[in-house]
């Protein structure tokens, strides 16, 4: 048991699911409930597959291209300050596509993004595929719950309070932007 938890808290650490739920609800605040319920399951399952994926497969993958997890803090960070300064300005319209949405930028690279990617890394180097596979299967369904309690939220904030989060949310949304990039730009600085 304290070898599943001991690979299950970096995940849920390096997830985050709690903290995204704001973020959630800025993206899909307009949608209605049946719509925002399709998009919770779009946005585990794709997250799930390329985390799945990533396990057995990612650092080869990266070896492979050449590229260090920083790049991806990095190239990650820009896309969530490029969405976040559109809502900030105003410029909603165009944002993220409603067909990618579960895709891009909830599922990756906020879900399963630089952080979880580096901590399946590094899981490997001290359990087995299983364990990070069952570690990382439950972080997803425990988003899954998550998201799903949004329309409970939405429902009680009211169109004000819900407008408020969301413009609250891509604040805080760009400066996790930055400290995306500034630490993928630390993490590659001490490479060189």
């Amino acid at each position: 048991m304290h070898v599943f938890f001991s690979s299950f808290f970096p995940i849920f650490i390096s997830m985050d699911s709690i903290g995204l739920l704001p973020f959630f609800i800025f993206f899909t605040s307009k949608m209605s409930p049946a719509k925002r319920i399709h998009m919770t399951y779009q946005i585990i399952l794709v997250a799930g597959a390329i985390g799945l994926l990533f396990i057995p497969f990612g650092s080869l993958v990266l070896q492979l291209l050449g590229l260090k997890n920083g790049d991806f803090q990095i190239a990650g960070g820009i896309l969530l300050l490029v969405i976040s300064l559109k809502t900030i300005i105003g410029e909603e319209k165009h944002l993220v596509s409603k067909t990618s949405l579960g895709i891009v930028p909830i599922g990756i690279p906020m879900l399963v993004g630089p952080a979880v990617f580096a901590t399946l890394i590094l899981l490997k180097n001290n359990f087995s595929l299983l364990d990070i596979t069952v570690s990382l299967s439950l972080n997803l369904i425990i988003a899954l719950v998550i998201f799903m309690q949004s329309n409970t939220i939405i429902q009680y904030l009211g169109i004000t309070g819900t407008q408020v989060l969301s413009k609250l949310s891509a604040l805080l949304l760009s400066a996790y932007a930055i400290m995306m990039i500034r630490v993928g730009l630390s993490s590659l600085k001490m490479l060189f």
